[in-house]
C-alpha cells in the first residue's frame, strides 16, 4: 500500500515540476516587450464587362462598350470605382 501512494506522490510531484517550469517560460514569454508586426491585407476586385452593340441601321457602324470597375479594399485610401466607355 505504501508503495502505490509513493508512486502517486512522485507522479503528482513530477507533473507540478513540469506545470511551473512551462508557466515559468510562458511567464517569461509574454514579458517581453516586442512590438506586434504589422499586417497589412489588401484585395483587389477587378470587373470587366465588354458589351458588343449591333448595328441599328444600314450605315451604322457596330460599336463596342466597355466598362471597367476596379475597386480595392484598403484602410489607407479606398480606391474609386473607374468607368470607360468608348
Amino acid at each position: 500500500m505504501t508503495d502505490r501512494v509513493t508512486i502517486a506522490g512522485f507522479s503528482l510531484a513530477a507533473f507540478l515540476l513540469v506545470l511551473a517550469l512551462l508557466g515559468m517560460q510562458l511567464g517569461h514569454a509574454s514579458s517581453t516587450h516586442t512590438r506586434p508586426r504589422a499586417v497589412l491585407l489588401r484585395r483587389i476586385y477587378q470587373t470587366t464587362v465588354i458589351e458588343r452593340v449591333p448595328a441599328t441601321a444600314k450605315g451604322a457602324t457596330a460599336g463596342t462598350s466597355v466598362t471597367q470597375s476596379v475597386s480595392g479594399a484598403s484602410a489607407l485610401a479606398p480606391a474609386t470605382p473607374v468607368t470607360r466607355t468608348s
